[in-house]
């Protein structure tokens, strides 16, 4: 029998009790970016969605260093959005990690014509054996703004 682990906050992994030291899959989600703020003179677009990555046969130890991705704050006045932070498993950060997933880019606030786009999280940047990439948002001047990028999960990437 296995348990599953939701660890949602805080930086350092509490092991239960009967932790045996090596976890057979590890996953991470990356935090959204922040959607951008329109005003009088901009349009603005939704955050990029959070990447996903998937480890397995991870060792780590009781009080192992975590990150819980959080999504990036809101803002006002015209601004581009914030990015949301990384989530990783046993490391001092991202690229240090067991398994780790990239956050997505915060949306974009922009009064000139064409597209503006909010990556999300990418693949590439992650840690795992398995590894999608969090959806994009793009908003052209002309469509008055655009929704955010979904994240991505265990079935593939997240959509734009």
């Amino acid at each position: 029998m296995s348990t599953t682990i939701f660890i949602v906050s805080g930086t350092t992994f509490t092991a239960p009790g009967d932790w045996p030291g090596t976890a057979d899959t590890v996953e991470c989600i990356g935090g959204g970016g922040s959607g951008g703020s329109a005003n009088a003179s901009k349009t603005a677009g939704g955050g990029g969605g959070g990447g996903y990555s998937k480890a397995t046969s991870v060792s780590a130890a009781d009080g192992c260093t975590i990150q819980v991705g959080a999504g990036g704050s809101a803002v006002t006045g015209g601004n581009n959005g914030n990015a949301g932070t990384d989530t990783w498993f046993n490391g001092a950060n991202l690229a240090a990690s067991s398994c780790g997933a990239k956050g997505g880019a915060g949306g974009v606030a922009d009064s000139a014509a064409g597209d503006h786009t909010a990556a999300g999280g990418a693949a590439a940047s992650g840690i795992g054996s398995t590894k999608y990439s969090g959806g994009s948002s793009t908003q052209n001047i002309s469509r008055n703004g655009a929704g955010g990028g979904g994240a991505a999960g265990p079935n593939g990437n997240g959509s734009n």
